[in-house]
């Protein structure tokens, strides 16, 4: 079955949480290897994506098909440095998500 896989992602330290807008089902995932650090939310970016990708595929029951896939990041728990963002950004993009877009940007 294919569907489009529209979610939305939370950041916290060392953990994410993604949500399928269409069915509501959440899934929150504590990182096993910290991706965060005391100044930055998002400090290693192969360990962020190892996160997420467990946790979509955790949302996903196990596999998903990626069609129109977008990502709406809706919460971090402080605020992401311009850097921080892009690698949030690449991450996602990087896992298969081609919308990727941040609930503070006015042009989505």
């Amino acid at each position: 079955m294919i569907f489009r896989l529209d979610l939305d992602v939370a950041v916290y330290s060392d953990r994410v949480q993604v949500t399928d807008r269409k069915t509501g089902l959440l899934v929150d995932h504590r990182a096993e290897y910290a991706f965060s650090s005391d100044e930055l939310l998002i400090a290693d970016q192969r360990f962020l994506e190892h996160t997420l990708s467990h946790a979509i595929r955790k949302l996903m029951k196990g596999g998903f098909v990626l069609f129109d896939p977008r990502a709406h990041i809706t919460h971090t728990e402080r605020r992401l440095t311009a850097g921080e963002r892009a690698i949030l950004r690449t991450v996602l993009c990087d896992t298969g998500f081609k919308k990727v877009t941040f609930a503070d940007d006015i042009d989505g």
